[in-house]
């Protein structure tokens, strides 16, 4: 019975999956460049404007959370420094209510003072269908809590692998 169960979650997380053209993944690529680039330049309005409001709920709403993006980006700055950030190719497109999401993995080198990092990990890209705009969310908060992506995307299939996310600190 376990057997028959876990071959139905597949078979309906496969049914959920489909590929991004390769113009949809070079645009899901570039936007994400934008927002990684928002992001290391402490551009509040830009971060926020590319952000997908799932993140809202985390914080009580729009306003406590664009305080605190808009806070935590000033006690950042000229703290850390990012010198490359690799994207990879975007997974397969999943379905979450009424939204399309992906996982934009990358890999990121950065130095805070004598504190150089490799991070490995990967940004949410979501997409009302139809639509070629993407806002996305970083899963740097997931390392320590990976149930918050259901929270965020009730709808998305459970059996969802997501990308490697790690942070390391080099010598």
């Amino acid at each position: 019975m376990r057997g028959l169960l876990l071959w139905l979650g597949c078979a309906l997380v496969n049914l959920h999956a489909a590929s991004l053209t390769s113009v949809e993944s070079a645009e899901v690529l570039k936007q994400a460049a934008a927002y990684q680039e928002a992001a290391s330049k402490g551009d509040a309005e830009q971060l926020l404007e590319k952000t997908h409001p799932a993140l809202h709920t985390l914080f009580g709403g729009k306003e406590p959370f664009e305080m605190a993006t808009r806070a935590a980006l000033k006690a950042l700055a000229g703290k850390s420094v990012v010198s490359s950030c690799k994207f990879t190719a975007p997974s397969e497109l999943f379905t979450s209510e009424a939204e399309t999401l992906c996982f934009v993995p990358f890999v990121q080198m950065a130095s805070a003072g004598e504190v150089r990092t490799r991070t490995e990990s990967y940004y949410i890209a979501v997409r009302t269908p139809g639509r070629t705009t993407w806002r996305f969310i970083s899963a740097a908060g997931l390392r320590k809590n990976p149930e918050v992506l259901a929270q965020l995307f009730p709808g998305l299939p459970k059996a969802v692998a997501t990308p490697v996310n790690k942070v390391e600190i080099l010598k």
